[in-house]
């Protein structure tokens, strides 16, 4: 699909594929029924339409990437009759609107200007507003139906859609949405909220598939916030206990670092809290990890809390990174009465990470002199001395 610069009549019919609501829309743009066409952004369009009884439908119309957009305010579900006058109207004016240089910039103070307004205020407005202005009670009926609390899913699985295909404005304006959906989430009731939370991560990893380039911290933290919020949901349902951890791991192996961060916390308590840490082990177990340290990282973490000692020395293994990391296993060998294996750790570590691992340098030197290999702990010294 073209975009609003060069999108043409034939382009319109085929949006709308509706022979009958093309006629319609037809119909009602030759009445001049179109009204406040503007152009609120250089790919974004607002009207106005003139329905039956004088009711006034507001239409918007918008492209993301390739993809072609549209809502109004009336109850029909799908293309409707306004939006193609809307359409057909922009096809007719789009030269002479074009020259309105200031569009951009009215569209972007309105959006500042609201952003000051508290939004107790901005309610009321909104409110007073509706009571005069029937457009705006019909936009406000059809969200309040919109977001109702069990339609939320629906809603946020639209929203992933859309981000899909969006440029980073469309999806930054998207995730936007989401977070503040996810935050109000918090208030529902549990069972609610907690089917709200599986839809945003299973959406969440079909978009990360599609776009890795799409990180979704912002989204992610504010489902942890709310599944911490409504735990009671995920504690009597095992099987949505279940699906939110499998989504978990799946987003922790496609995220990055800072994404990583965030989610093995709350994976590791919650495979705790609900009895599924062997589940999670499994999980991680069949997924392809080969060189993926940070995964081998958490994988060990698990083990060694689930007492699967060897499990986690094999995972560990696999994700000796840092200092931190080869001590870690250089102390467990110690606990383990295993001297030979952590004196081969602490070597590898010295080795791999050269004047990085001056604790690990020290504590071999005291294993060496513990085991009577005096020489070996002073030319290792020495050698740290002179690096």
């Amino acid at each position: 699909m073209p975009d609003l610069w060069t999108l043409s009549a034939r382009d319109v019919e085929w949006y709308v594929e509706s022979d009958a609501v093309l006629k319609r829309g037809r119909s009602y743009y030759r009445s001049g029924r179109v009204r406040e066409l503007r152009l609120v952004a250089e790919d974004h369009l607002r009207a106005r339409v003139r329905g039956q009884w004088e009711h006034f439908y507001r239409v918007e119309v918008w492209t993301e990437g390739e993809e072609l957009h549209s809502q109004c305010s009336c109850p029909y579900w799908g293309v409707c009759k306004h939006v193609v006058a809307v359409l057909l109207a922009w096809l007719d004016r789009r030269e002479e609107l074009s020259q309105d240089a200031s569009v951009g910039g009215r569209a972007e103070s309105l959006a500042s200007w609201m952003e000051t307004i508290p939004p107790d205020l901005l309610g009321d407005l909104l409110l007073e507003e509706s009571r005069m202005n029937s457009a705006v009670e019909e936009v406000l009926q059809r969200w309040k139906e919109t977001l109702h609390p069990e339609r939320l899913p629906r809603h946020i699985a639209l929203l992933f859609r859309r981000m899909s295909e969006a440029s980073p404005k469309g999806i930054a304006r998207s995730e936007g949405r989401i977070v503040h959906l996810l935050a109000w989430a918090k208030t529902f009731d549990p069972l609610v909220a907690g089917a709200i939370a599986r839809e945003t991560l299973k959406r969440a990893v079909e978009l990360r598939r599609r776009r890795p380039d799409v990180e979704l911290t912002a989204v992610l933290t504010q489902v942890v916030e709310l599944i911490q919020a409504q735990a009671q949901a995920f504690e009597r349902d095992p099987k949505l206990a279940a699906s939110v951890l499998h989504d978990m791991i799946m987003l922790f192996l496609l995220g990055r670092a800072s994404t990583r961060a965030l989610l093995e916390p709350a994976l590791v308590a919650w495979a705790e809290r609900w009895g599924r840490r062997a589940e999670v082990i499994a999980e991680l177990k069949r997924q392809p990890l080969e060189a993926d340290t940070g995964a081998y990282a958490l994988l060990a973490k698990l083990c060694r809390l689930e007492g699967l000692l060897e499990e986690y020395e094999a995972a560990r293994h696999k994700s000796l990174v840092s200092e931190e990391d080869y001590l870690e296993l250089f102390e467990h060998y110690l606990r383990t009465n295993y001297p030979d294996r952590a004196i081969r750790v602490g070597e590898q570590g010295i080795k791999a990470l050269g004047t990085k691992a001056s604790r690990l340098a020290e504590r071999l030197a005291v294993l060496y002199q513990e085991w009577g290999e005096t020489a070996r702990a002073e030319r290792l010294l020495k050698r740290r001395r002179s690096a």
